[in-house]
């Protein structure tokens, strides 16, 4: 049977019984069960969050927003549904959200998707402007960083996907973060939140590309060795996609053709920093939490955490 466990990955202790409860439940959720038998068992995964229906008007600056959600909106989408069937088989009530750093909304729209009232932040101004045009019945607040919600209420869920956790450049900063969430968080609340291990960073040194009828996509990944790893996102957005599909991601990264009358670039650039996983998951811990799994991205517990290059950690508060 899998196990809730901590830092050390040894069985927290039985409190009032509710451990017991979810390493029942985990038994529904292991790796010999694939995600596609979870999505026909569970009928939260159904329906998925709707498309805008209408044409909204946006500027320049919230083409970036644009082109994230369509290389990875899907993803988030995703994340969203495993919480759901987590919280689900929990016995975990959801009701409301709060996304940190919500990006282009695509996991608070599944949530909302399935009755959930939602609030993001956001410390980029193009996301923000894309968010309040795209969706009309969701509360969004421009912030100066992660740890700027402490103005806002307390929620059932509490989210920080895509590694944004990793822009916090101490950890003290981190364990900040655990303890506003704790408190932002109601009795039975949960945090959920991945990040990159300081196996994946330390020496990651890549230039990635992608393509689709719609956009390329080049990821530069530069690390310095020491503690951080500067990751530059730049995407290239096809004026006209019928037209302009000859060229490659990598003759406009190197100035091979003349792009900038077939395609628009955006682009954003964040440094993310890494530490121990003993170091992170102590500072959840001693930010009040009792109950922690940390998990691969079908939510699946892993108790050998040093050989993953990325974790999901759920962590729920329980007070006496």
């Amino acid at each position: 049977m899998d196990e809730i466990f901590n830092q050390t990955n040894q069985p927290m202790e039985n409190e009032s019984g509710f451990e017991s409860d979810i390493a029942k439940n985990l038994e529904e959720v292991n790796p010999q069960q694939t995600e596609a038998e979870l999505n026909e068992s569970e009928a939260v995964f159904a329906p998925s969050a709707p498309e805008a229906e209408e044409e909204i008007s946006l500027s320049e600056d919230a083409d970036f927003a644009i082109a994230w959600s369509e290389n990875q909106g899907s993803y988030s989408e995703g994340i969203a549904k495993k919480t759901l069937n987590f919280a689900k088989l929990q016995g975990l009530k959801i009701n409301s959200v709060l996304d940190i750093c919500c990006g282009s909304g695509n996991f608070l729209a599944e949530m909302q998707a399935h009755g959930k009232k939602c609030t993001g932040t956001e410390i980029l101004d193009s996301y923000v402007e894309y968010n309040k045009a795209k969706f009309k019945n969701m509360d969004f607040y421009k912030t100066e960083g992660l740890l700027d919600f402490d103005h806002l209420g307390t929620f059932d869920l509490i989210s920080c996907n895509h590694d944004v956790i990793n822009f916090l450049p101490t950890i003290e900063a981190w364990g900040r973060f655990f303890r506003m969430a704790y408190r932002h968080l109601n009795n039975g609340g949960i945090l959920i939140f991945d990040y990159y291990t300081k196996r994946k960073l330390f020496d990651w040194n890549e230039v990635v590309y992608d393509e689709n009828e719609r956009l390329d996509y080049i990821r530069n990944i530069v690390s310095d060795g020491k503690s951080s790893t500067t990751i530059s996102d730049i995407y290239y957005i096809r004026l006209n996609p019928e037209t302009s599909h000859e060229i490659s991601a990598i003759d406009r990264q190197y100035s091979l053709n003349n792009y900038d009358v077939k395609f628009k670039r955006t682009e954003n650039t964040n440094t993310e920093y890494y530490f121990e996983n003993s170091e992170i998951l102590d500072e959840i811990k001693k930010a009040g939490y009792r109950y922690l799994i940390t998990t691969d991205s079908n939510f699946t517990p892993i108790k050998s955490i040093e050989d993953q290059n990325r974790l999901h950690v759920i962590a729920i508060k329980r007070e006496q």
